[in-house]
């Protein structure tokens, strides 16, 4: 039987991201739509997460099959049961997670916080707005976007996303966004940094 420092030191870039994702989100994560769409964003700020993994357009918008792949080798080496941390993964994980530097913790992180945070429409609605060319195959695009304005506005009122993200999200110039807004009663506010609503 392996001893942990064993298991530790064959995992793959994309199985201890996988473990600090995990760990970044309490835990678990709510499903595969979401693990795929969060490794994708990942994958976007990590070379070496890139270089591993192949991300294309299909059903529902980006995926890797190798990332499935990956995911089953975790869950046969006992460190993960259906996107959830063992025990065992958990004190790997929280290794993992004290080694990485500042710059992994902070982008791992805020991933987890925001996209955890989404329903499936708002995940499908800001991956496919911020990466397009994945959205090409999609099964559930066209009903995504006719419903954009609604789901953005959903996700301000909710606070999920500052009023520029919101209007880029829906399409509509700042001004309009703020103007639907505060027809509907919600009041419009910025994150600070928000460079997404500046486009």
């Amino acid at each position: 039987m392996e001893t942990k420092e064993q298991v530790e030191d064959r995992l793959s870039t994309v199985e201890r991201c996988t473990l600090m994702l995990l760990y970044a989100a309490g835990g678990k994560v709510r499903g595969k739509l979401w693990y795929q769409k969060e490794m994708f964003e990942l994958s976007g700020a990590f070379k070496n997460l890139a270089e591993e993994l192949d991300f294309n357009a299909y059903s529902y918008g980006p995926f890797s099959e190798g990332l499935d792949e990956y995911r089953d080798m975790l869950e046969n080496s006992g460190l993960i049961h259906q996107l959830k941390l063992t025990d065992k993964g958990c004190e790997i994980a929280e290794k993992l997670w004290k080694q990485g530097s500042d710059r992994e913790k902070e982008i791992i992180e805020g991933t987890a916080k925001f996209l955890e945070n989404l329903d499936d429409e708002e995940l499908l609605l800001y991956i496919y707005v911020t990466s397009p060319q994945m959205a090409e195959k999609s099964d559930v695009k066209e009903r995504i976007l006719q419903k954009r304005v609604e789901i953005a506005l959903r996700m301000l009122q909710n606070r999920k996303v500052s009023t520029g993200l919101a209007a880029k999200l829906a399409g509509l110039p700042l001004t309009k966004m703020i103007e639907e807004a505060i027809k509907r009663g919600i009041k419009p506010f910025d994150v600070q940094g928000d460079v997404e609503g500046e486009n």
